[in-house]
C-alpha cells in the first residue's frame, strides 16, 4: 500500500488544526458565529476521516477502509458549503466594515477560498474516478489535509513567529506574508513527496498547482475592485443560497465522481460470470 506513514501526516495537520484555530474558534466555542461550526465541524470531521481512511488501509481492514470512503460521499457536500459559509461570514464582515482584516483582504480571502474549492473539488472527483488506482485515489485523498494546512499554520505564525507575530491592530499586514510562508511550506512538503515518489506523486503536483494559484492571486489581486465588487454582492446575498449552493456543488462532485469510477455494466457481468 501507498504512503504507508501518511495517517501520522494527517495527525500533525490535526494538530496544527486545533492549535491555530485554538484562539479564533476552539477556545471561543460558544461566541463563533454559525459559519465557524458549519465549516469547523465538517473540517474537522473530514480530515479524521482521511486519517481513518489511511490508518484503516495499512492495518489490513479493508472493509472499514470502504464503509470510511463512502461515507466521503455523504460529507463532502458539508465540507464543501462549510467553506461556502466562511465566504458568506467573510463577505457579510466586509459589508458591515466591523472587522479591519477582512476590509483589508477580503478580497484575497474571497478568490483564495475560491481556488480551494476548485481545487478540493478537483482532486476529490479524481479521487473517486480512480478508486481502484491505489496510488491515485491515496495521493489526491491526501491532498485534501494539505491543502487545508495553510490557514491555521498561518495563524500560528502570527501567533509566535517572530517577524510575523501579531501583537495588536498595527500587524495585521502580516496576515498575507504568514498565508504566502505556509503555502511555501506546503509546495516544500510536495516537493519531498515528489523526490521520493516521482511519477506516482502526480496527484500531489496537481494540488501543487492549485496552491500556486492561490498563492498568485491572494498576493496580486489584494486590492483588485472586481473582487471587492463581488465580495459586497455576496454580502448583500441570503446566507442560504450561499452555503446551498456550496453543498450542491459537493453533491454533484460526489455523484460524478462515483459515477466516473464505476465499472461499465458490461464490466461487471463479466466479472460475476464463473470462470
Amino acid at each position: 500500500m501507498p504512503y504507508p506513514r501518511a495517517h501520522y501526516f494527517v495527525f500533525v495537520v490535526m494538530g496544527v488544526i486545533a492549535l491555530g484555530f485554538w484562539p479564533s474558534y476552539f477556545g471561543a466555542w460558544t461566541a463563533a458565529p454559525w459559519q465557524f461550526h458549519a465549516h469547523g465541524i465538517a473540517a474537522s470531521l473530514w480530515v479524521t476521516m482521511v486519517a481513518a481512511q489511511s490508518w484503516t488501509a495499512h492495518h489490513r481492514q479493508l472493509d472499514l477502509h470502504r464503509a470510511i470512503g463512502k461515507s466521503s460521499l455523504l460529507l463532502f457536500p458539508f465540507l464543501i458549503g462549510g467553506l461556502t459559509a466562511i465566504i458568506d461570514v467573510t463577505a457579510k464582515g466586509y459589508v458591515a466594515g466591523n472587522d479591519i482584516g477582512r476590509t483589508m483582504f477580503g478580497g484575497s480571502f474571497l478568490i483564495g477560498i475560491a481556488v480551494a474549492i476548485t481545487a478540493y473539488v478537483t482532486v476529490y472527483y479524481r479521487a473517486m474516478k480512480f478508486r481502484r488506482k491505489v496510488w491515485l485515489h491515496s495521493g489526491y485523498m491526501l491532498t485534501t489535509p494539505l491543502i487545508l494546512f495553510e490557514s491555521p499554520f498561518g495563524r500560528i505564525l502570527n501567533g509566535f513567529m517572530p517577524g510575523l507575530q501579531i501583537r495588536g491592530i498595527e500587524d495585521i499586514g502580516l496576515v498575507m506574508p504568514a498565508i504566502l510562508w505556509s503555502m511555501a511550506l506546503e509546495l516544500a512538503v510536495i516537493a519531498a513527496i515528489w523526490l521520493r515518489y516521482r511519477a506516482r506523486s502526480t496527484p500531489f503536483l496537481v494540488a501543487a498547482c492549485f496552491i500556486v494559484a492561490q498563492m498568485l492571486t491572494m498576493s496580486l489581486m489584494i486590492d483588485m475592485p472586481v473582487l471587492k465588487t463581488m465580495l459586497a454582492w455576496l454580502g448583500h446575498l441570503p446566507s442560504a443560497a450561499l452555503v446551498l449552493t456550496g453543498m450542491a456543488i459537493g453533491a454533484a462532485t460526489s455523484w460524478a465522481g462515483w459515477r466516473a469510477g464505476s465499472r461499465p455494466a458490461a464490466s461487471r457481468s463479466a466479472a460475476a460470470q464463473p470462470a
